[in-house]
């Protein structure tokens, strides 16, 4: 082997020139980026005899496995450069898209809640000259074939979901409005009778209690009761013979209660004057 600076000859044991003292290059030289070529797998043209003995000793497997370095090394750079394009530019992308798609939602006139009272509800857009406003109220998703909102909706007792979408005339579609309404009347307790139904041996008088600012409507004939019936004022006579003794009870904001009921049954006897005074049931008394 010969000295690549000064030319001299290196005996083969020897790991330096003793001429010049120059190390011999225990690998060669080697320059993976002369060898990385795509397509083409030909070895670099050596300059000399020397250089071309040097490639040859270079295993064919070992440049090979540089070019699939190298391919596999640019499949990677592409991965993971799309991988954080999509993760940055990808939620922003979505979300203009759906911003683009998608109308500004129509308006409940009424915040969801619990009602004492039937409300009305009405549904608004600011487009809605330009197309219509669909609706549902038992939760269901509507769509174009859902009710056409036309005027205002009577919410009733229970609970009720409405749900309303806007579409325009050219099929550009709104967001989705939703409302939760719960109607629940605080109806009155049912009014109390001091006596109860059955059957006694002389008329007597029966007081009604009721709730305090509630008044009370009553009839003697079996007729269901309402506002315009008899108010009650102090204890109601019940006389010889059959009676049907109903009664409601109402609230200053005009509910009313159910209907209490008791039926009478008084036998035509005639009782002794200091029992009569009493008033009670199985004695006489007199209508006031």
């Amino acid at each position: 082997m010969k000295c690549r600076k000064c030319g001299a000859e290196i005996p083969e044991n020897k790991i330096y020139c003793e001429t010049c003292g120059t190390p011999i290059q225990m690998v060669p030289d080697y320059n993976p980026v002369e060898d990385i070529r795509i397509g083409d797998e030909r070895p670099p043209v050596p300059s000399s005899d020397e250089e071309a003995g040097e490639v040859a000793s270079i295993p064919f497997y070992r440049r090979k496995r540089y070019i699939g370095l190298g391919i596999l090394a640019v499949l990677c750079g592409v991965l993971i450069y799309h991988g954080g394009y999509r993760m940055i530019m990808g939620p922003s992308r979505e979300a203009e898209a759906e911003a683009i798609l998608l109308l500004e939602k129509p308006e409940l006139s009424l915040p969801s809640g619990t009602y004492s009272y039937m409300p009305s509800l009405t549904i608004s857009h600011p487009q809605r000259e330009e197309g219509l406003i669909f609706y549902t109220t038992d939760g269901s998703t509507p769509n174009e074939y859902s009710q056409v909102f036309n005027g205002p909706i009577v919410i009733g007792e229970g609970k009720t979901v409405v749900r309303a979408i806007f579409i325009r005339s050219d099929g550009m579609q709104s967001e989705e409005a939703d409302g939760t309404y719960q109607v629940v009347f605080e109806f009155p307790d049912e009014p109390e009778f001091s006596v109860d139904s059955g059957e006694y041996s002389a008329p007597f008088h029966v007081t009604i209690s009721a709730e305090p600012d509630c008044t009370i409507h009553y009839t003697m004939d079996g007729s269901d009761p309402d506002h315009l019936s008899s108010v009650y004022k102090g204890p109601v006579y019940i006389p010889s013979g059959f009676t049907v003794l109903r009664a409601v009870s109402m609230n200053e904001e005009g509910d009313m209660s159910g209907i209490m009921e008791a039926i009478y049954n008084v036998e035509e006897n005639t009782v002794p004057a200091d029992a009569a005074a009493e008033g009670m049931p199985g004695t006489a008394a007199e209508n006031p």
